[in-house]
This record gives structure tokens, C-alpha cells and sequence, in this order.
């Protein structure tokens, strides 16, 4: 069987994106980030950064829509712990 390569992108990027929204949620729940590392989400930042601009060099339409939305989950990750950080001091 011959499956599309950005059929494949787009679901193993869809599942790595989607990690990010149930701690988005839990978050938000519970108006508090202490259990989220500051360093592991600027490292995910930067690391679906370059991956989107991977992505767009090589014409990856898959990647670059799921790197996309992996950018925008990791910043929103970052603000609301500096937010919930900022509130408990």
C-alpha cells in the first residue's frame, strides 16, 4: 500500500501538536504552571521553530502546519507560566 508521505506528516505532527493541549487545559483549570518547566518549553520553542523552518525550505506543507500550531501551543505554554509565575510572587 502507498500512503502519501504528508498524510503521515500531517498525523505524526497533528499527535506531537496535540500534546500540548491537555496541559494547556489542566492549566488553565487549575490557574496554576508550577509543574511545567520554563526550560523544556523554550526548548520545544525553539526546536518546532526550526522545524517549521525546515519545513518551509523543503516545501512540507505538513510540517509546516503542525510546527505552526506546535510554535503558537509552546508560546502559549511559556506565557501562561510566566503569568501563573508572576501571580504566585
Amino acid at each position: 500500500m502507498d500512503v502519501n508521505p504528508e498524510i503521515i506528516g500531517f498525523v505524526a505532527g497533528g499527535l506531537s501538536s496535540a500534546l500540548f493541549i491537555p496541559q494547556i487545559i489542566k492549566i488553565l483549570k487549575e490557574k496554576s504552571a508550577e509543574e511545567i518547566s520554563l526550560v523544556t518549553c523554550i526548548i520545544g520553542l525553539v526546536s518546532s521553530g526550526l522545524w517549521l523552518w525546515y519545513g518551509i525550505k523543503q516545501g512540507h506543507i505538513s510540517m509546516m502546519v503542525t510546527n505552526s500550531i506546535s510554535v503558537v501551543a509552546t508560546a502559549v505554554l511559556i506565557v501562561l507560566k510566566l503569568i501563573y509565575n508572576k501571580e504566585k510572587n
